[in-house]
């Protein structure tokens, strides 16, 4: 069995074929497990794969090598909160206690990072991850927990979204209303 240590390798390609294609051969290549393969807005593709560091790497030459022009964007992310994994496969917390962050960036492997810059700063938990899939360019993220915790986790975060020029924006709600909540469920998402 192999051994994944929370490492992730997320490409980018401007066409669906090509994606399809260089994520066969980065699965082929490289020690790696898929954790998410989609369609993106508009005619894009997105692959994430998870492995060792230097499987993952090994992912990201080969996405350059076979996919060549058509990559769009391609970064390795390392030492990844399982929970933020988890999320990405939609595996999230269901219940919101006192309140929530909304974090939202135009970078995926940026809001990924902050993600787990969160879960490592607090308490918290991830209620939602979403790739910017059918919303446009933009991901987000919400976690939840006690009002203070909220507040500490999402400092850093913002930080470092900040200084990778990739924050579009955030807030924190304190007590939300639940009848907003029930429309974040992701099989409501047209996204």
């Amino acid at each position: 069995m192999v051994s994944f240590e929370n490492n992730l390798a997320l490409v980018e390609f401007k066409s669906i074929a090509r994606g399809i294609y260089t994520t066969d051969a980065m699965l082929k290549a490289a020690n790696v497990s898929l954790v998410l393969a989609t369609t993106l807005c508009p005619g894009k593709y997105l692959s994430i794969v998870e492995g060792d560091v230097a499987a993952t790497s090994k992912a990201v030459s080969t996405a350059f090598e076979i996919g060549s022009t058509h990559v769009y964007s391609a970064q390795q992310v390392t030492a990844i909160n399982k929970e933020v994994i988890d999320a990405i496969s939609g595996i999230v917390k269901q219940t919101i206690t006192d309140a929530i962050a909304v974090i939202e960036s135009q970078n995926m492997a940026n809001i990924i990072s902050a993600a787990d810059i969160s879960l490592d700063s607090a308490q918290v938990e991830i209620v939602e991850l979403r790739l910017g899939k059918g919303c446009g360019a933009n991901s987000f993220y919400i976690i939840t927990g006690e009002l203070s915790a909220v507040q500490e986790a999402v400092r850093p975060a913002i930080l470092f979204l900040k200084s990778q020029g990739s924050l579009i924006a955030y807030r924190i709600i304190n007590s939300p209303d639940r009848s907003i909540l029930r429309w974040m469920e992701p099989a409501k998402c047209m996204c």
